[in-house]
């Protein structure tokens, strides 16, 4: 992963990522996040505003 994709990525800290995997461990859905989407948007909010200047 390059450098600009870290500072372009947007993982809230403090929720669960839940991931579903068949047998062979290899994904069967996307990645979502274990909480309501009105948390999850408020926490990704946050995460974005952190990299703001003041």
């Amino acid at each position: 992963m390059s450098d600009q994709a870290i500072m372009e990525l947007n993982l809230p800290t403090g929720i669960p990522i839940v991931y579903e995997l068949n047998q062979e461990l290899k994904p069967t859905k996307p990645m979502r996040f274990l909480g309501d989407e009105e948390t999850v948007r408020k926490a990704m909010e946050a995460v974005a505003a952190q990299g703001k200047a003041k």
